[in-house]
């Protein structure tokens, strides 16, 4: 079967993650500007094994982040753009974004956003404090109905905020999810559940062809012990991201 981790960091436990789960593609994920030449030296090494996207700094004028947007669409095939919003400090429905978007959704680029409240090791990120009221993706409403053609992915089935991510999924064709971090969320909602029983869930209100398996924690066994069909289980596991990606299999 094969696997495709929609949601990956540049770096040590990318390569770790791809050999412990039998992982075969990987996209990278890059937070803040120093990750970015990481992810696509690690790309450029192992094509056929990892897929690289961008980070938009909004600390930039953005005729400079389009330029350098579009060169490394060019010269390195980046296939999306990565958004911390609790250290960006925008919201998904932000006018600033709007030619960000038109240039993504020209070019076919995915836009994967981190949804949810989290608590890391950690309270301060790329010098900022992550700031929990920009991890809401309800905005994503506003912005599928303007860029009907631009590819969503709201991260980790939205966290916290899953009712709202799996009914955006539900209502526009070009709203996706991941999987991601769900071994964090799962036992903090009240009464607790289960990773499995959270993919299950989403694939009943969003459909199975909505969700991306993404890993930080998510093992492809999580997947293939949730109560779905086995086609349910293929398209999440990887038929879903070559599709979305346009890849070869």
């Amino acid at each position: 079967m094969l696997i495709v981790n929609f949601h990956e960091h540049p770096g040590y436990y990318a390569e770790e993650n791809c050999r412990i789960y039998g992982i075969h593609k990987a996209v990278l994920l890059p937070v803040g500007n120093e990750m970015v030449g990481k992810a696509i030296e690690m790309a450029e090494k192992e094509p056929d094994k990892y897929i690289p996207f961008d980070w938009f700094d909004k600390d930039r004028p953005i005729e400079e982040e389009l330029e350098r947007i579009k060169n490394n669409i060019n010269r390195h095939g980046i296939k999306g753009i990565k958004f911390q919003p609790m250290d960006q400090h925008i919201f998904p429905d932000d006018k600033r974004l709007y030619s960000l978007y038109e240039l993504c959704q020209e070019n076919g680029l995915v836009v994967t956003w981190h949804a949810g409240i989290v608590k890391l090791g950690f309270k301060y990120e790329n010098g900022v404090p992550m700031l929990a009221r920009y991890c809401d993706p309800l905005g994503f409403d506003q912005v599928a109905f303007d860029f009907p053609k631009l590819k969503i992915c709201i991260a980790h089935l939205g966290g916290n905020y899953i009712y709202t991510a799996l009914v955006l999924a539900e209502k526009h064709e070009n709203i996706y999810l991941d999987t991601a971090f769900l071994t964090f969320f799962a036992p903090r909602f009240f009464p607790p559940v289960t990773v499995e029983d959270m993919i299950a869930h989403a694939v009943s209100v969003a459909g199975a062809d909505k969700i991306l398996y993404g890993c930080e924690g998510v093992t492809p066994e999580h997947v293939i012990n949730s109560k779905i069909s086995d086609t349910d289980k293929e398209k999440i596991l990887g038929l879903n991201a070559v599709k979305l990606l346009g890849l070869q299999k």
